[in-house]
């Protein structure tokens, strides 16, 4: 089987090439093994010029998409397209992605598959005019709707009901425990603090419920401190018990997390979050934390053998939920499901599935 990936090079803050992060990277990855032959085309809003890379056995090919490159890079992708032809496109990444992928396999006379990897609606260059009819047309003319969260998949059942639960996983063996003490002297933290931690893009929504509930816990008299990486935007982290150390390369964040008692998703219950399927969450679970997240977006059927994992979106049950968690932990068990291996399984099961009633057409 021959599938072209269709994407962002650029997504949840991260290179999809040099950080060689998430879904778009590892599942392209495990199909390989499982004996597709895939080829990535990275769209690049950055840069004007290509880049290809081979890796692990998996070709990634840069697509620049500037004002200067729009009109060549698309005439370019649809002539390679014509020349080798897939048995199955892949979109992701944003709804005008999904409807170029729908267009080109539509041409191609070939199955298309749209992975929702997030509500992309509710993504900030959605506000351009036609962007919500591109995200429509795609979801509802997909074969397959790819989602990485059950809220999203039930938010999408109307448009669609060719839906295939496809989670955010873990590479695991990048993501694993470690010594606490061990990683805290590596990383010049304080032996013996209290740290919580959260790593991951930190604004309105993601970030300032977790910094107003450690505040009132130590008002109560616990002596917290905070440990945070990721991009930030617009948010306040000037209290001398928040050690933020920006944005770091991922082999970094396992370290953060081991040198943590405990680690969060702090995430509002608002449109984007309530539909999402947090990277971290594998990766917290993976490294065998205790957890404290907010009850949203399906995290109570991940920690359903870790309830008081969980709290309201709300500044007093966070600090509760912190409170117990520290005092009596609860650990949830990781679920072999979210390595990406199994994942890739399900999902190469249903392009098998795809291609088998294509053929009997």
């Amino acid at each position: 089987m021959k599938i072209y990936l269709l994407c962002k090079r650029y997504y949840t803050g991260k290179d999809l090439i040099n950080d060689r992060f998430g879904r778009l990277y590892h599942l392209p990855i495990q199909l390989n093994r499982l004996g597709a032959k895939i080829i990535v085309a990275a769209i690049d809003y950055r840069h004007s010029h290509v880049e290809q890379h081979e890796l692990d056995g998996v070709v990634f090919r840069t697509l620049p998409i500037t004002p200067t490159t729009l009109l060549g890079s698309l005439i370019k992708l649809w002539k390679n397209l014509r020349l080798d032809p897939p048995d199955i496109l892949i979109a992701s990444g944003d709804s005008h992605i999904g409807y170029l992928g729908l267009q080109l396999a539509r041409k191609l006379g070939i199955p298309f598959i749209f992975d929702v990897y997030d509500y992309y609606p509710a993504f900030a260059s959605n506000r351009i005019l036609g962007m919500n009819a591109f995200f429509h047309k795609a979801v509802t003319n997909a074969n397959l709707l790819l989602c990485a969260s059950i809220p999203l998949m039930e938010r999408l059942a109307l448009l669609n009901a060719n839906r295939l639960l496809i989670e955010n996983g873990v590479d695991r063996h990048l993501f694993k425990r470690k010594k606490q003490n061990v990683t805290r002297l590596n990383l010049g933290l304080p032996a013996e603090a209290i740290l919580i931690g959260y790593f991951g893009s930190i604004q309105s929504a993601r970030g300032p419920l977790l910094i107003d509930a450690c505040h009132q816990l130590r008002t109560e008299g616990f002596d917290l401190n905070l440990l945070l990486a990721g991009t930030l935007s617009r948010v306040s982290l000037t209290e001398t018990w928040i050690h933020y150390l920006g944005a770091v390369p991922q082999e970094q964040v396992p370290e953060l997390i081991a040198a943590c008692d405990l680690v969060t998703v702090p995430y509002a219950d608002n449109a984007f979050n309530a539909m999402c399927g947090a990277c971290k969450i594998a990766e917290y679970l993976s490294c065998g934390k205790p957890v404290v997240a907010t009850d949203i977006a399906g995290h109570r059927e991940i920690f359903r053998d870790a309830p008081q994992s969980l709290c309201r979106p709300n500044v007093a049950d966070m600090a509760e939920a912190i409170r117990r968690q520290l005092v009596n932990p609860q650990i949830a068990p990781f679920p072999a499901s979210l390595e990406w291996k199994a994942i890739a399984k399900q999902l190469m099961k249903a392009l098998d599935e795809i291609m088998l009633a294509k053929s009997v057409l």
